[in-house]
């Protein structure tokens, strides 16, 4: 048995890779869906052809299609999932050797599988490559020596969800897993468990595609299309990652507890993606400067004066407010950062950072407008002694962001 499947999956990776170059093709829909290498999450490697083989399974479901073309590509980096248009660059790239072509749909298919005890535990995501979201999600056990007569389930399931084949009545051995639209928020870190999270400070609305707001205004001008641009990205551009929680009881004070944590902030992937799809295909400019060590990108055009006051005014600066404990607590503890704009302590539990080093920043002229975007993190260290009581009232972490302007409404 294993001999034939591993038989039948060489032949159709030969196939597959007998040209380096593919002619982009016409079909009824223009649908393109591009399979990466499963990844194999199994304890002990024993049936890693498979990486290989259920691409190949998929992309021989979609053979007869007359709507769609499949394609098995290269396992590209996990996080290019968060810069769908560099990713689909580097897709048609890789696969055509020529730049997107808008008028095809394209979609991405995501995977991993687990082998254990003869059983086979397949997952997979079907997403929209133009901003990477996902339309559907599958997961199904099966043992291993049904593979052959399964593997047309897979293609089946694609086209289902692309709605290019009705759905058959739903059946107890299948089971298909469609992600909710709202994503329940992340708790608070305990301290007391000494755990680390990764914290998305703001959870922007998946079902929102920049990219095709940017086709609806093709028709405006330059510098209207690039106000809007920044309006979208400029008021929620970071993500927080809180780590490194330490406690010590200290022995001059036995009923206190020093705590110490570290955040790390970065500019969401997703807005250096936005930003560099638009300066490219708006004649921008990219670079690096002397005194900005990251992204630098140039659109020229007629700037509305209001919105160079807007943007000359930095409004649109956002700081981080990071709270220790439950806001109804009257212990609670409340770091933020106002430099350049000190404001007044609220109270003996608020603690002012000082400066916090904005990673987007915006410079505007006569009738262009130049955009700093910097991808590496900036760390920020957290220290506070507290009562050994109040420990499990202050046992949350939590980072919020606001506009540097309302961060004494706010607090």
């Amino acid at each position: 048995m294993n001999k034939t499947l591993i038989s039948i999956i060489i032949l159709g990776l030969f196939a597959t890779q007998a040209s380096a170059q593919e002619i982009l093709p016409v079909s009824k829909r223009n649908i393109l869906i591009f399979i990466e290498p499963f990844e194999d999450v199994s304890p002990r490697p024993d049936q890693g052809w498979l990486s290989q083989g259920i691409p190949g399974f998929l992309k021989s479901g979609l053979t007869d299609s007359e709507y769609l073309h499949s394609y098995i590509i290269p396992d590209f980096q996990a996080d290019l999932v968060d810069r769908p248009h560099k990713l689909q660059d580097l897709i048609w790239k890789s696969v055509f050797h020529r730049q997107v072509d808008p008028a095809y749909e394209t979609y991405l298919v995501l995977g991993s599988f687990v082998y254990l005890e003869g059983e086979l535990t397949v997952r997979m995501d079907l997403l929209a490559l133009r901003n990477t979201q996902i339309i559907a999600s599958f997961e199904e056990v099966l043992p291993y020596t049904k593979l052959l007569t399964w593997k047309g389930e897979l293609g089946n399931w694609v086209l289902q969800n692309l709605r290019l084949k009705d759905a058959p009545e739903s059946s107890p051995g299948s089971v298909l897993n469609i992600p909710a639209k709202d994503v329940a928020p992340l708790p608070g870190i305990a301290l007391r468990d000494q755990l680390t999270t990764l914290f998305n400070t703001k959870k922007k609305n998946e079902n929102e595609d920049l990219q095709r707001k940017y086709e609806q205004q093709s028709a405006m001008k330059l510098g209207a299309q690039l106000e809007a641009l920044w309006h979208d990205i400029a008021y929620d551009p970071y993500l927080a990652n809180i780590h490194d929680i330490h406690t010590l009881r200290l022995q001059a004070e036995p009923d206190s507890v020093l705590v110490n944590f570290k955040v790390a902030y970065r500019i969401n992937p997703r807005i250096i993606d936005e930003i560099e799809h638009f300066s490219r295909t708006r004649s921008g400019l990219v670079g690096k400067t002397e005194t900005f060590e990251g992204h630098s990108f140039m659109d020229l055009g007629y700037i509305d004066a209001d919105f160079t006051k807007e943007i000359a005014g930095g409004d649109w600066r956002i700081v981080p407010i990071i709270t220790m404990g439950s806001e109804k607590s009257p212990n609670q503890r409340v770091f933020y950062h106002s430099f350049p704009r000190p404001i007044a302590s609220p109270g003996e539990h608020y603690y002012n950072q000082g400066n916090f080093k904005q990673l987007l920043f915006a410079i505007p002229g006569v009738d262009a407008l130049r955009i700093f975007a910097q991808e590496a993190e900036q760390m920020y260290e957290y220290s506070i002694v507290v009562g050994y009581n109040e420990i499990k009232q202050l046992d949350k972490i939590q980072v919020r962001f606001v506009a540097e302007q309302d961060l004494a409404d706010q607090l």
